[in-house]
């Protein structure tokens, strides 16, 4: 008789996610870090493009579970005739018993808007595909109103016609440019992704609109071939799409393991935002105000005070203060604290630099006082900060 071996059967997993797109190729790794960790997976992957029907194999295959981007009716249809688990990852229909994994697109947009706010904007828009369309870019367009609806600001929305026939950039670009054109200026504009992005700074060129002086704008999805292809560079937000592909795996082994769902959809919080050129701009006809936020981002981590902000304009604290809170809604002293605050969560969250060197770098004179700002500021503690960024973005394990 030979031996039991108490290694678990491993599982054969379908990969049907299309490989032409950088989202999706993340997607791909965060799986794939998964199986390196557990080793309990044969995946089954050929090269596909998302518009791909169900592949000739998978009628005749013989797995577990599956994970794909549903693209259409035909895909969800050849999924639930096989009768295994699966996870969704693109959320583009509803199927009934098909769980989905992706962005939280709430988050996506506050970040967005807390990005405009802090550079000074006042007006908002929004750039989408046509109503229905696409549950996530609908779902972004709602998230995107609501976010702005809150501060009282003024919001402007666009979805953008699908051309029946014939150039579809050239006729989308042009109905944006009439758009642009009749705005409010200066505008913060919100693309429902990294594509739109660029058709929207395409159109600002076509209308002469000034990046990002006039129209600052920014996409969602990150895609580095994108952001670097525009003029001027696009800033965008990054969705953590490895943590996406590293969640639904946990979540498709769950669903073998025969645990049942908890919920339909899973959302996972985005990374943060990428700031660009698209959005590199203090949005104030004052001068004054321009000048002193430019010399804080600057120089804040060099251990500025106030009184070196007034003597860089050349105004009393008295004749500057007023002006600046009246624009940004917050003093001289709490926009430094704000970007020195940002300059620490991007070491917490891409270095293993301790609190000492980090209240250095960021020009906090002694650790305990950055301990004390940063969780009054947070509600939470550094250490968590750090160790809440890792879980979330997947680096932690």
């Amino acid at each position: 008789m030979s031996p039991r071996s108490d290694k678990p059967r491993q599982r054969r997993v379908a990969l049907l996610i299309e490989s032409s797109r950088a989202y999706a190729r993340e997607v791909i790794r965060g799986i794939a870090h998964h199986n390196r960790k557990h080793q309990n997976w044969l995946l089954e992957f050929t090269p596909r493009g998302l518009e791909d029907p169900p592949p000739a194999w998978l009628k005749s295959w013989h797995g577990d579970g599956i994970l794909a981007r549903v693209n259409d009716r035909r895909m969800a249809s050849a999924l639930r005739r096989k009768g295994l688990p699966v996870v969704d990852l693109r959320r583009l229909i509803a199927v009934q018993g098909i769980p989905w994994v992706g962005p939280d697109d709430a988050d996506a947009c506050r970040l967005v808007w807390e990005h405009f706010r802090d550079r000074g904007f006042t007006r908002f828009a929004f750039v989408g595909e046509p109503a229905g369309v696409h549950r996530a870019m609908d779902a972004r367009a709602d998230h995107f109103g609501e976010v702005v609806g809150r501060s009282g600001a003024s919001y402007f929305e666009i979805r953008l016609d699908v051309p029946a026939a014939g150039d579809r950039w050239d006729k989308q670009c042009r109905q944006l440019r009439r758009w642009l054109g009749k705005l409010p200026l200066p505008i913060a504009v919100m693309a429902c992704n990294d594509d739109m992005g660029l058709r929207v700074l395409d159109a600002c060129r076509r209308a002469s609109l000034r990046v990002p002086d006039e129209v600052a704008v920014a996409g969602v999805g990150n895609d580095e071939c994108l952001c670097d292809l525009s003029l001027p560079q696009l800033t965008s937000v990054h969705l953590n799409p490895q943590r996406i592909g590293y969640e639904a795996a946990a979540l498709l082994d769950r669903m073998m393991d025969g645990e049942p769902l908890e919920q339909q959809e899973y959302l996972i919080a985005p990374q943060g935002i990428v700031s660009r050129m698209s959005t590199d701009v203090v949005a104030t006809e004052d001068p004054l105000v321009a000048e002193a936020i430019g010399f804080i981002r600057s120089h804040a981590c060099d251990g500025i005070d106030v009184g070196a902000v007034c003597r860089h304009v050349c105004r009393s604290r008295g004749a500057l203060e007023p002006r600046f809170k009246q624009i940004l809604g917050r003093t001289v002293h709490n926009e430094i604290q704000r970007v020195r605050l940002s300059r620490v969560r991007d070491l917490l969250a891409t270095t293993d630099m301790p609190i000492k060197q980090i209240a250095r770098e960021t020009g906090f004179r002694y650790a305990e006082y950055l301990m004390r700002v940063f969780r009054q500021t947070t509600g939470t503690t550094l250490k968590d900060y750090r160790v809440e960024y890792r879980l979330r973005s997947g680096k932690g394990g």
